[in-house]
């Protein structure tokens, strides 16, 4: 078969979406022939990782949209406006490829990344079987915990949340949904933002590959913890600051090492210098994909107290590296974990003290534990090559 992939982003070696988008790169090009779609920003990288990997059964399309739309768009950086950059993208890859499209033939084209459904995507045009997704966007931050954002956090969820209640009415969303011949989200809650007209086309399947299911991780006490993602306050960034000083009464050995940059940095570099923390809080920024895992070995625990989530790559890299993990409710870890020992922390109608006062609790369950026994983690099948490939593609 011949498969189109729209995988705008796609890195290899990156995490988040754009190991999603390589993922699915490498698993369907082992029985098909795949032509991809993506940013010509990765090319480099993408390009040496099929060498050396020796990755076959894969053509790449590589395009950017011109200088002075990244200038005028994005402002010279990747944050703000990606969004609408992402837009453009998609409406300037249509009218350039689809031409192409159909003179090699495609049997199918499927739209991989980014996953949200707030995005149209134009290919569905083509007259060609369309898959939309995996997408998510419908996770929101429980209210209860909202109220403590900041004001400017506060309006960038607010605004999402309208955003949200767009997209039925979206003309070229509505187009998309009704040419598509399934629409993948990754969690229940996106499904309410999708007009009921085409609810019988969707499937709740996981972003992401894993082929390990059952984990038995043994309990180590080096005293160390890690935390990996943006620093905003939807990822838990305010939990970690109440958690860490509800640590210190516990073990003073305990150290936090945190990996990300983002918004709240300077007011995590604060609460540390003001709780004389220099020494056992790290901030060590965004590092390679490749050296943060070879770091996990030194590591007890990966506390993820993400309050909205699509997703939680760094769950299955935590675990596939022999590392426990305790997260939250939310939906992308739901999604991924459907059973382990340390348990989930509930968000949902509790507040941030509550919230971080949980994982402290198992956090304490976890080093307090003088058996070292082995802690058990068992994953959603959906994440399987095989059961994720037979659900969407039937074959």
């Amino acid at each position: 078969m011949k498969i189109l992939l729209s995988a705008y982003a796609c890195e290899p070696n990156t995490g988040s979406e754009h190991q999603i988008g390589w993922s699915w790169i490498k698993t369907l090009s082992e029985k098909n022939k795949v032509y991809v779609l993506t940013r010509k920003k990765n090319k480099k990288k993408i390009l040496k990782e099929i060498k050396s990997k020796k990755i076959k059964n894969v053509s790449f399309l590589f395009y950017d949209l011109p200088d002075f739309f990244i200038k005028i768009i994005k402002g010279g950086n990747n944050k703000s406006n990606s969004y609408l950059y992402f837009l453009f993208w998609h409406v300037f890859i249509y009218f350039k490829y689809k031409k192409l499209i159909k003179e090699n033939k495609i049997d199918l084209i499927h739209h991989v990344t980014f996953g949200t459904f707030r995005i149209p995507n134009l290919l569905c045009l083509c007259n060609i079987p369309f898959i939309y997704g995996p997408l998510a966007g419908g996770e929101m931050v429980p209210f209860k915990v909202l109220k403590k954002f900041s004001t400017k956090s506060k309006l960038t969820e607010v605004l999402r949340n309208i955003s949200n209640s767009y997209v039925r009415f979206s003309l070229l969303l509505n187009i998309t949904f009704f040419r598509a011949k399934k629409i993948i989200l990754t969690s229940e809650t996106s499904r309410k933002f999708i007009p009921k007209f085409y609810h019988k086309k969707i499937q709740i399947i996981p972003a992401l590959f894993n082929e390990n299911f059952f984990y038995k991780l043994k309990k180590d006490n080096n005293f160390k913890i890690c935390f990996i993602g943006r620093l905003v306050e939807w990822k838990g960034v305010e939990i970690l600051k109440k958690l860490f000083l509800k640590i210190e009464t516990l073990n003073k050995k305990i150290t936090l090492d945190i990996y990300g940059n983002g918004p709240r940095k300077n007011n995590l570099e604060n609460f540390i210098i003001k709780n004389n923390f220099e020494n056992k809080i790290k901030i060590f920024g965004h590092i390679d994909q490749k050296k943060l895992i070879k770091s996990f070995k030194k590591y007890d625990l990966l506390i993820f107290p993400t309050l909205r989530d699509s997703g939680g790559y760094v769950i299955l890299e935590a675990l596939n590296n022999n590392l426990n993990v305790i997260t939250t409710n939310a939906a992308g870890p739901k999604s991924i974990i459907r059973n382990y020992d340390l348990g989930f922390v509930d968000i949902f109608n509790t507040t941030l003290d509550q919230i971080a006062n949980q994982f402290f609790k198992k956090i304490k369950l976890y080093y307090d534990d003088k058996n070292k026994k082995f802690y058990k983690y068992k994953l959603n099948k959906l994440l399987s090559k095989k059961n994720k490939i037979k659900k969407i593609y039937n074959f």
